[in-house]
């Protein structure tokens, strides 16, 4: 009889000693600090300014995300997420490991200068807790200016023929862009980031018509101005004629230098060279 009781004892123990450990280890599982992951949230915003349909370019389309492109990566440069922005919010929330992680979102193709396309980027950086979850906004915004030139319908009584060239940038580099006196698209010029914006000069070339003066003429003027990412600038040329004054033919600029929604005249000192 104390056999049997010692046996059941035994057996007893070995069963809460089961029940214990199993406990434990389920515990472990559940433990916040040691599953070691958090969840992110995103929402993919079009910062893009522009809002003109022309014939090359359709500038909404830049403003409609479902067609961007979405990269996350976590900490140890592991790509965790890469999607059409259409399908990013099927996708969340994502379960990440804790830690530091890079979004990156982008669409169209970027060119030193084009009238083509443009390129929208943009990335955010930010860290992942146990246990959390993480709102993250990604603004996408244009790695370009936009440039465009009207001329004053009076330069064509007075001249045969006009441009408007432009360098100076660091896309650029030695490359020219030029605007037509017929041209009607935009140009699209890549500028480096931050607010300060880069210097542009332009150089307007004419060749005045033989009603205005002996014999036929070149003649080149120059100046230069400021262009911000996500800006767009509109260059007016207009020409001034005085037959007072040995027929002097005088050009003006100003720019327009607008988001589309406040026009702000600038007037730009035009030098001869």
């Amino acid at each position: 009889m104390a056999m049997k009781t010692c046996k059941w004892m035994t057996a007893m123990m070995l069963c809460a000693g089961f029940s214990l450990s199993a406990c434990t280890s389920d515990d472990g599982l559940s433990s916040p600090s040691e599953t070691g992951q958090g969840q992110l949230m995103l929402n993919l915003v079009s910062g893009t300014k522009f809002a003109e349909d022309t014939r090359a370019v359709n500038e909404n389309d830049y403003k409609n995300t479902n067609e961007y492109t979405v990269v996350v990566i976590d900490a140890n440069k592991i790509e965790k997420l890469n999607c059409k922005g259409s399908d990013v919010a099927s996708k969340m929330p994502l379960t990440m490991p804790i830690g530091s992680y890079t979004i990156k979102a982008f669409y169209g193709t970027e060119s030193h200068a084009s009238r083509n396309s443009f390129y929208v980027y943009g990335e955010t950086q930010g860290s992942i807790k146990a246990e959390q979850k993480e709102s993250v906004e990604v603004n996408c915004t244009p790695t370009c200016g936009r440039i465009t030139v009207n001329f004053n319908e009076d330069m064509s009584t007075y001249f045969s023929d006009y441009k408007v060239t432009f360098k100076g940038t660091e896309a650029l580099g030695e490359t020219d862009i030029d605007w037509n006196k017929n041209d009607t698209e935009p140009w699209y010029v890549k500028l480096k980031g931050g607010t300060e914006g880069e210097e542009i000069t332009f150089t307007i070339t004419t060749i005045t018509k033989n009603d205005f003066i002996d014999k036929t003429q070149e003649a080149t003027k120059t100046g230069k101005f400021t262009l911000k990412r996500n800006y767009a600038y509109k260059m007016n040329v207009n020409v001034t004629y005085n037959p007072t004054t040995q027929g002097d033919l005088k050009i003006t600029v100003t720019i327009d230098e607008s988001t589309n929604d406040k026009p702000v005249d600038i007037e730009v000192p035009v030098d001869w060279i």
